[in-house]
């Protein structure tokens, strides 16, 4: 299954990255959302996990949220918004943004791989 990362902090990014590889997963990292079609059209993820707080990006996490939803043939992308901002304004904020789940951060890496273990065995 593919997955698209975008994630300014690096230190987080890795976290992703040696969560989400030794599981299977093919990751690809952004640092913005700000070319966001670009890398829908040329990396097609099944699965999209996206930071709110992109600093240096001209779109917040949320836009970028929306972005991947109304991009064509990602309707169905699953969309996990990870994010520092705790409290359930912010949880609404993504859900009507797109996103499918809503992580704060600090969060644990197998409760991320249980959240996408399940997601697979529901559209598969």
């Amino acid at each position: 299954m593919k997955v698209l990362i975008i994630e300014d902090e690096p230190d987080m990014a890795a976290l992703l990255a040696a969560t989400l590889e030794p599981a299977g997963y093919q990751l690809r990292v952004e640092r913005s959302g700000d070319e966001i079609e670009n890398i829908l059209a040329e990396y097609d993820p099944q699965v999209a996990i996206v930071d709110v707080m992109l600093f240096g990006s001209q779109a917040d996490g949320y836009e970028v949220v929306r972005r991947i939803r109304a991009a064509e043939g990602h309707e169905s992308t699953l969309i996990v918004v990870l994010t520092a901002l705790a409290g359930e304004e912010y949880e609404k904020r993504a859900a009507s943004a797109g996103a499918d789940i809503y992580m704060g951060k600090p969060f644990s890496p197998l409760d991320l791989l249980g959240k996408l273990s399940k997601a697979e065995i529901i559209t598969d």
